[in-house]
C-alpha cells in the first residue's frame, strides 16, 4: 500500500501528501502513535501508510490511514494546568523556527526558554527568529538580549517580512527540511510565511491594541510545500507553554548553559534548587551563567514531575 504523510488536518479528515499528490484520508479505529496513551490518532507530519479507495464525485483521491510509523521526532507542549495532557505540535520534524517578536506583543524571553526546552528534549536542532524589527528605533538592547543565545550555540536571526530582512537565511535553512513555525500568537509567522512564499493563499491577523497579544490566524496546523523543496509547517499561536517529557532530574540536560556545571555538584541527584555544593548555582552566583536563565529553569522545575511516570 502507498505511504505518505499527513500535510494537514481538517475535522476528521487528513490529507496526505503522497508523491506528487495528495490523497484525503479518513482513520478508522485506534493507533498507538507514541508512548503517550492519549495519542490515539495521528498528527500532522505522521508518516502514515493507506489504502486508496474511489469515491465518485470527489475532486481529490480519497484513502484510509491503516497504520502509522514510528516517530523520529516530536515537537510538543504539555498542559500547563498540570493535568498530563500532551499536545503534539509537529511529528518528524528536522527543525523548529522559533518566531519571537521584538514587540506586538513584546519578546518574552521565559517563552522562548520553554521552547528551546521542548525542542531540546527531542533533540530537534531549533533556530531563534527575532521577527518585526522594522519597529525597533535602536536594535542594541534586543541584540545585547538575545547575544547570550548566540554564545549557547543558537543560531538567531534577526527577520521582519515589511523588509524583506532575515528571509534569504529562512528559506536556506529550510529547504529541503521539513520544518515548522511556532510562536506567540502576533508574533508574524503567518507573514514570513507569505514573504518566504508569495503565493501561499494564507490569512495574516492584527495584534489587539488592548493587550498587545495577537489572534490565532491560524487555526490548525498545516505543512506548505517549499519552492526548493521541502515543507515548512505553520502552528497556531501559542500563549502558553507547558514542559511535557521531562522530570526534575532530566530538565538540565535540556538547558545548554547550565548544564556544563552539573558534573560540579555535591550530589549526583541535585536539582540545583536548594541543594548544597551546587555547580550550576555556583556558575550563576560568579555571572558566567545568565541569573534570567537559572529563574527560566527554575519556574519549569517547579511544575515537574520527580520522574518519569
Amino acid at each position: 500500500m502507498p505511504k505518505g504523510f499527513v500535510i494537514r488536518i481538517k475535522g476528521a479528515d487528513y490529507y496526505v501528501s503522497s508523491g506528487d499528490h495528495e490523497v484525503r484520508c479518513s482513520v478508522r479505529g485506534r493507533f498507538r502513535t507514541g508512548g503517550n496513551p492519549e495519542e490515539i490518532l495521528p498528527v500532522a507530519g505522521d508518516n502514515v501508510i493507506f489504502r486508496e479507495e474511489a469515491v465518485s464525485g470527489m475532486k481529490i483521491p480519497t484513502g484510509v490511514i491503516t497504520s502509522v510509523e514510528k516517530r523520529k521526532s516530536v515537537f510538543a507542549r504539555g498542559d500547563s494546568s498540570g493535568r498530563k495532557k500532551i499536545k503534539v505540535l509537529g511529528a518528524n520534524i528536522d527543525s523548529v523556527f522559533l518566531i519571537h517578536s521584538v514587540m506586538k506583543p513584546e519578546l518574552n524571553l521565559r517563552l522562548l526558554d520553554r521552547m528551546l526546552v521542548a525542542a531540546e528534549c527531542d533533540n530537534i536542532p531549533p533556530v531563534i527568529c527575532i521577527n518585526k524589527t522594522d519597529l525597533l528605533e535602536n536594535e542594541d538592547m534586543i541584540m545585547e538580549r538575545m547575544r547570550r543565545y548566540g554564545e549557547m550555540g543558537y543560531e538567531v536571526i534577526y527577520c521582519s517580512a515589511v523588509e524583506g530582512r532575515g528571509i534569504e537565511r529562512l528559506r536556506l535553512l529550510m529547504t529541503g527540511a521539513r520544518s515548522i513555525m511556532a510562536g506567540p500568537s502576533g508574533s508574524g509567522k503567518t507573514s514570513l510565511l507569505s514573504a518566504l512564499e508569495p503565493g501561499l493563499d494564507i490569512r495574516i491577523g492584527v495584534v489587539s491594541e488592548k493587550t498587545g497579544k495577537g489572534k490565532h490566524t491560524t487555526t490548525h496546523f498545516e505543512f506548505h510545500r517549499i519552492a526548493g523543496g521541502g515543507y515548512i509547517g505553520d502552528t497556531p499561536g501559542i500563549r502558553e507553554f507547558g514542559i511535557w517529557g521531562l522530570s526534575k532530574q532530566t530538565l538540565i540536560t535540556c538547558f545548554r548553559d547550565l548544564r556544563e556545571f552539573n558534573p560540579e555538584c555535591r550530589f549526583a541527584s541535585c536539582t540545583h534548587s536548594h541543594e548544597p555544593g551546587c555547580g550550576v548555582k555556583n556558575a550563576v552566583e560568579k555571572g558566567i551563567v545568565s541569573k534570567e536563565r537559572f529563574e527560566s529553569y527554575l519556574k519549569i522545575l517547579e511544575e515537574l514531575p520527580d520522574r518519569i511516570q
